[in-house]
């Protein structure tokens, strides 16, 4: 048995750090990284690292259990194990939200190797309103301001929204847990760039930490931006009020995160969403304490902590001041949008059924053949012995 990879890194998010961006690249180049001696697990009939990280966590989706969940860990170290590379790479942001006593199961996996810790970090004013909607695209109610005062209130801390986004953004408690295994100088913080830089810098961070040529990865995978605007927004929150939750995570990502949301997608507003100005003040105090905090512990840093500062950008729509026309003008795009892609998807199925029809034998007119034959030799026969 192989004794596995020299390094393995596993990055942890954190969420809404560009982490599905990274995702998509590395596993459309999981070749390019191999010619590299990275080997980053999850193309087809390989292990699919989110559900490896669920089956750690034992979290399974909501309302139903996925059979493809269990034993995916297991399924996960074993083929990086195999795969007879000095360096391993994973990632998943859900790895963020491990228990100690999680954590110490992952580094454990691999005993023979060094296990480091990259996290990505994005400054909270960016990261706060990116989180609520995504929340809405997962099948929540809150409103903007309903979230925004859970998460800034201590006395909230331990129910949701709040629970749900410290959990994901605590990045010193997230830090300190990952250390309880893994020494501080194999911790690497890769800070996301602001607003305006290049797609590419994120990217060359995490291979400054890893160790492989980002240039190199030229495969660009089918992968679209699915950041939706105000009204938007709005519509899904409403939707999702009305479905109450009648849905369990499997249909509501089918029906609304991965048919509503790229079709809202589509959709242009003259001005993107920001954090409104009245939130900057306790959320620029965060940053600062974590950012003090996490210099104190020595982490290895890729880009700059000065990008974790908050900063106001002026001229940017707050959430929630949809007007009620754009509220009607998203909601009849949209069922315009699913009226063409229900007539498509019927037709393509259609499609189908009338093109096996034709190669497939037509029993029935078959049938009435033999039954034609059979009353002719009848008749025959009839004729050559009379009565």
């Amino acid at each position: 048995m192989s004794s596995g990879p020299d390094d393995v890194y596993i990055h942890v998010g954190l969420h809404k750090t560009g982490t599905t961006y990274l995702q998509n690249l590395l596993r459309a180049n999981r070749e390019g990284l191999r010619a590299q001696q990275v080997e980053y697990p999850g193309g087809p009939g390989e292990p699919v690292q989110a559900f490896a990280a669920l089956d750690l966590q034992g979290r399974r989706p909501r309302g139903y259990n996925d059979p493809r969940v269990e034993g995916s860990w297991d399924a996960l170290v074993e083929a990086i194990n195999a795969s007879g590379m000095p360096t391993a790479l994973i990632s998943d942001e859900r790895l963020s939200m491990s228990t100690l006593k999680q954590v110490g199961h992952a580094v454990a996996s691999f005993p023979d190797s060094k296990v480091h810790v990259v996290v990505t970090v994005r400054d909270l004013a960016r990261v706060a309103v990116s989180a609520w909607q995504e929340d809405v695209k997962s099948d929540q109610t809150w409103t903007w301001r309903q979230f925004a005062d859970a998460i800034k209130d201590p006395a909230q801390v331990a129910v949701s929204p709040a629970r749900g986004f410290w959990l994901r953004q605590d990045l010193v408690k997230i830090c300190e847990t990952w250390e309880s295994e893994v020494p501080a100088e194999r911790v690497h913080l890769v800070t996301v760039p602001r607003s305006g830089a290049s797609p590419d810098t994120l990217l060359e961070r995490v291979a400054s930490v890893v160790g492989f040529d980002a240039s190199s990865l030229t495969e660009q995978p089918a992968w679209a931006n699915e950041t939706v605007g105000v009204a938007a927004t709005e519509v899904l929150r409403r939707v999702n009020e009305r479905l109450a939750g009648q849905l369990n995570q499997r249909e509501h990502d089918k029906a609304v995160k991965n048919t509503l949301v790229p079709m809202f997608a589509q959709r242009t507003e003259a001005k993107r969403f920001s954090l409104p100005e009245e939130e900057v003040a306790w959320l620029s105090a965060k940053a600062e304490e974590m950012i003090a905090a996490v210099e104190a512990r020595g982490y290895s840093v890729a880009g700059d902590l000065d990008e974790l500062r908050v900063t106001f950008t002026p001229g940017g729509r707050r959430p929630d001041d949809a007007t009620s026309e754009e509220l009607l003008e998203a909601s009849l795009d949209a069922l315009a949008m699913l009226a063409e892609t229900y007539a498509t998807s019927w037709w393509m199925r259609k499609k189908r059924v009338v093109e096996a029809d034709k190669r497939k034998p037509n029993i029935a007119s078959k049938a009435r053949g033999a039954v034609f034959r059979s009353q002719r030799q009848a008749a025959n026969l009839a004729d050559k012995n009379p009565v």
